[in-house]
């Protein structure tokens, strides 16, 4: 008898538990429902104080979220918004985004529907008003023939400064640095590695680089000598910084490397 009470007072708890949990499972099914959000680029690293948020060739260019639904399909023209963590910044309902009068990092969100993406850090910088080449922007490479491991140039650096503050230049971070080879005359695409590849300083291929905190860049060339024609060339690299799709006074920043073989003199090596 208290077992039969027991099991009718339990059953429709049991039922509203059940229904409960069907409840917080429940998944909109919408073809427009926002199930997550994609926010992994930002148009440019840097915005100058002042100006507007601007893509590679200077245009002005607005912040851009993906958005899926639950099957995975992109959402076209979704309910997006954009918000600043930080001040310095303020971001138009169209995703534009202008700088205020800071220097730093802002970090930028975006969100629909109760979803939102990590941060995205934007650099608000100061205007880059010239680039400035260390010294030596020409150098001599003295290669190891059928070994390309070992033929690596020093460092290229350049840094990227402004002139907007009082006491002098000061450099200008965030800015993108592009990297060129010439061969012969002729510029050598990125996929093509048959005579150099510029690398990064984490040993990886990379021909664009973002000026740091101090307004550097640096990249260093492997040279592929097993590809080259004859024992002695050259190989010019041209490092180029732009501002509202204008080139920053200094850039193109030349580099002319001289490729030499050493040569092996009695058992030691020698620089031929």
């Amino acid at each position: 008898m208290m077992r039969s009470r027991r099991a009718r007072i339990l059953a429709p708890l049991a039922i509203a538990f059940a229904a409960l949990i069907g409840s917080c499972t429940d998944v909109n099914t919408s073809p427009t429902a926002v199930a997550s959000l994609e926010f992994d680029s930002l148009p440019y690293p840097a915005v100058v104080t002042g100006d507007t948020l601007r893509d590679s060739l200077g245009n002005a260019a607005s912040l851009h979220a993906i958005a899926f639904n639950g099957s995975g399909a992109v959402i076209a023209n979704p309910a997006l918004g954009y918000f600043a963590l930080d001040s310095g910044i303020t971001i138009s309902p169209a995703g534009f985004v202008t700088a205020q009068l800071r220097n730093g990092p802002v970090r930028i969100i975006a969100s629909a529907a109760g979803v939102q993406t990590g941060p995205m850090t934007l650099i608000v910088a100061r205007r880059p008003d010239t680039v400035i080449v260390t010294p030596p922007a020409s150098d001599t490479l003295f290669y190891t023939p059928l070994d390309n491991a070992s033929n690596v140039t020093p460092a290229l650096t350049l840094q990227v400064a402004t002139r907007d503050t009082v006491g002098g230049v000061t450099g200008a971070q965030g800015w993108l640095v592009s990297y060129q080879l010439i061969f012969h005359g002729q510029a050598l695409s990125a996929t093509d590695t048959s005579v150099a590849v510029v690398w990064n300083s984490g040993n990886q291929p990379s021909r664009i680089d973002t000026t740091a905190a101090d307004g550097t860049s640096s990249r260093v060339i492997r040279v592929h000598s097993t590809g080259l024609p004859t024992a002695t060339e050259s190989l010019t690299v041209v490092a180029t910084v732009k501002y509202k799709g204008a080139a920053v006074p200094g850039s193109p920043a030349t580099y002319l490397i001289q490729l030499r073989p050493q040569v092996t003199v009695s058992g030691r090596r020698a620089k031929n």
